[in-house]
């Protein structure tokens, strides 16, 4: 038989161990502007597939040649005759962006037409249109209108900010129609434009197709 022995001694025994009082840390200053977190950046984004188009229709209308139109500044004025040059392109390529409509008027002076009281008067002027809103469509009766601001100057005068709407109407044949309304500050202007009344007078009005085949 074998066996094994296992001895254990215990004793009491004084053990030193070096330490030393501790106290709070000293307080840690804050700025008073604080903490501003950094402004968070994404990553680039991925484009879509099938981009949607801004606009739903667009629309064009161009006219250069002589044009009976109102024009009355400051309260004075009325019917005028003389060379008109109109181009308005609404929603060009489908962009809202791509839109533009720009009217020089030059005023022939002179009892045009007959019986206007103001006719010496130089009623000339220009306008650029400057911002676009969406253009509202009836493509069944070939129709689009269009409103927002741009910049008219009188002869003689200051530019003024002016609202404008413009009114297009396609009809084939000779049914084509373009009215266009200006109201500045003292200026306003009152263009209607038949293709019978107007010849060369041009209008298209048609649907941006989302996805063509």
């Amino acid at each position: 038989m074998t066996m094994c022995k296992d001895v254990q001694v215990e004793a009491e025994v004084k053990l030193e161990v070096e330490a030393k009082f501790c106290g709070p840390r000293p307080v840690i200053p804050i700025e008073e502007d604080g903490f501003i977190c950094p402004t968070p950046r994404f990553p680039q984004q991925c484009p879509t597939f099938f981009p949607t188009l801004n606009c739903d229709c667009q629309g064009s209308a161009d006219f250069t040649g002589e044009a009976t139109i109102s024009v009355r500044e400051g309260g004075i004025g009325g019917l005028t005759t003389g060379q008109l040059d109109l181009t308005a392109l609404v929603c060009d390529q489908c962009t809202l962006s791509g839109s533009r409509i720009q009217v020089t008027f030059l005023d022939t002076l002179g009892p045009t037409p007959i019986g206007t009281p103001d006719a010496d008067i130089d009623q000339s002027f220009t306008f650029t249109a400057t911002d676009f809103n969406q253009p509202v469509c009836d493509l069944a009766a070939g129709t689009l209108t269009v409103t927002g601001t741009g910049t008219i100057t009188p002869a003689g005068g200051l530019p003024e900010n002016a609202g404008f709407t413009l009114i297009l109407t396609d009809l084939d044949p000779a049914g084509d129609t373009a009215m266009l309304t200006i109201n500045g500050s003292s200026t306003v202007v009152m263009i209607s434009l038949t293709e019978g009344a107007n010849p060369g007078l041009e209008v298209e009005v048609e649907d941006c197709d989302r996805f063509p085949v």
